[in-house]
């Protein structure tokens, strides 16, 4: 991860979302863009179908009628947790590493105000 441009960019944007505190100002139809916008740019990639279906999942849930917050959490938390591992992986490098660390802290506080 992070040698795609697409990539750059979502993970430019969702940091760029969720900067300054605006976590409060974000939502569910915001989500699903950013959402829709990740899987794409994350298509082709070899080994993410369970960060595609977590994606898939949380897209799901804030499209419901009644979107369980709880649920969110948990996708919310399985998708830092992949961040994190990201960052830390072999191919991890320069500032995508510190992009995809702070993507981790961004979703875990995001996902604890929930």
């Amino acid at each position: 991860m992070g040698s795609n441009i697409l990539e750059e960019r979502m993970l430019e944007d969702t940091l760029g979302l969720f900067r300054d505190g605006n976590q409060s100002g974000v939502s569910p139809a915001q989500g699903v863009m950013l959402i829709d916008g990740w899987l794409q740019s994350l298509q082709g990639e070899p080994n993410l179908s369970q960060l595609e279906s977590h994606l898939n999942e949380l897209r799901a849930e804030l499209q419901a009628a009644q979107p369980n917050s709880q649920h969110i959490r948990q996708v919310m938390m399985s998708l830092a947790d992949q961040a994190e591992q990201a960052a830390q992986g072999p191919t991890a490098e320069g500032t995508w590493t510190g992009g995809m660390i702070s993507l981790s802290k961004v979703l875990r506080n995001f996902a604890s105000k929930l």
